[in-house]
Parts: structure tokens; sequence; C-alpha cells
């Protein structure tokens, strides 16, 4: 499992594409792909995984990367920030319009890249938040909600986690820990509310510290719950009976 974030690049000059190329990848964060047209990016975007997308506003051809946006708002549902030097008021407006998560401005350098990205990522995280909740409450009843990966920011950069990967989470104080299949996250913010963004489907809270995700579970006992990893977590008296609800047993 990787946890670069992949980024296609929209953008018809190629040097400066490049440039944003090396200085991304130079970071051992980020896997980058370059589209030099609406149409080859739309290519990549069905053919290969893409987490973000950097667009720049004017693109050679009949579709600008404008309408490239709207078209990613209405199908893929991925952040992106818009690559300008500048544009006139009716382009701004329509630019707007599409609402980016971000704009980055020509001539760049890394820290305005790097500010871009996670501007762009804490706006598109605080909205899938918000649309997850939503998501959760409507079609809880039928079994399945759409998870989304997370980005949860360390050391200043934000790490993509996808949610099938969470073996389990633990409360510390007013922050969650997440732990993965590789990696161990820490989360500004209370489990509870953490357990908000997760489908009922797959994850079980067991005690006030422990939310497990039930794939992983192996077995189970009247006050402990074991995951693939061997580890045994405590389950509490309070959520003893739904753990017996949600596992058939014989």
């Amino acid at each position: 499992m990787s946890n670069l974030i992949n980024i296609l690049i929209i953008e018809d000059e190629i040097l400066l594409a490049q440039d944003l190329q090396l200085r991304l990848e130079s970071t051992n964060n980020y896997k980058t792909t370059i589209a030099q047209s609406y149409e080859e990016a739309i290519k990549i975007l069905v053919t290969s995984k893409i987490d973000f997308l950097i667009i720049d506003i004017t693109l050679k051809g009949d579709k600008s990367g404008i309408d490239l946006a709207e078209k990613v708002n209405e199908k893929f549902h991925l952040p992106f920030i818009f690559l300008t030097s500048h544009a006139d008021q009716q382009t701004f407006d329509k630019a707007k319009l599409v609402k980016p998560h971000a704009y980055l401005l020509k001539p760049f350098n890394d820290r305005m890249i790097s500010m871009s990205i996670d501007l762009a990522l804490s706006n598109f995280t605080s909205n899938e938040e918000e649309e997850q909740e939503k998501a959760v409450a409507s079609v809880e009843e039928e079994n399945e909600v759409p998870q989304k990966p997370l980005f949860i920011k360390q050391d200043n950069v934000f790490k993509k986690v996808d949610i099938k990967d969470i073996v389990y989470l633990e409360a510390d104080s007013n922050y969650t820990i997440v732990h993965t299949l590789e990696h161990d996250y820490t989360y500004s913010q209370v489990l509870k509310k953490f357990q908000e963004k997760l489908s009922q489907s797959f994850f079980l809270r067991i005690h006030r510290s422990y939310i497990i995700n039930t794939d992983y579970v192996t077995s189970f006992e009247y006050n402990s719950i074991t995951l693939n990893n061997n580890l045994k977590l405590p389950v509490s008296k309070q959520n003893k009976d739904e753990v017996f609800k949600r596992f058939q047993t014989i």
C-alpha cells in the first residue's frame, strides 16, 4: 500500500508542467502524471488512480481548465486547484463557479505549492466530512456507505489514508490514533466525532476508547475482540450486546 498522493497536472506548457512535477516529486510525498489537454486528462482519470488535480485554467483546444473542473465535480469528485498567471474578471468569475479548493499563481515556488495543496486538501476534507455524514445518515439502512480516502495532516503534510486499510481507532484524550495496516496516524479530533466519518456497516464501537473495522476481526469473547494482527482489545459492558448483534454466531 502506498501513501503517496497521486497528482494529475494538467498544463499544456510542458516545461512548466515538468518543473512542477520535479518540485512535487522531490518531496517524496507525491506521485505525478502530466496531461496537456482536457481529453488526455479525462482518459487518465478514467484509467488511473488519481487523488488530486492541478489544473491550468487556460488550455489549448476547445475545452478549458474550467470545463475540466466541471467534469471533475460532476463525475470524479476529487480535490483540485487552479493554476493561473492572470485572468480577466469574466474568466475569474467562471472559475469561482466550479469551486476550486485553492489557487496556485504563476510564477510559483516550493512554499507556494505546498501551501496551495495543504489549503486545498483541508478545504476538500472539511467538505467531504459534511457530505460523508449526510451519506451515512441517508444510506445506513442499506448497509452500504461510499467511503472516500481521508487526508490526515502529519508533520505539515496531508497523508492519504484509505478507509478500508484502517484496522482500528484508539482514543487518546482529545486526539484519535488511526491504526492502519502499515502506519499509525494521530488526528486532532475526539474519537466520538471521528466515528461520524465512518460507515456503521464496517466499523463498530466496542469500548469508549476503541472502534474496530469488523473486516479485521478473527475472534471474540464476552469481554474482548481479537484482530488479525493478534491484537486483543477490550469490549465494554455497554458495548457487549452490540458486538454480539453484529456477528453471526452458531
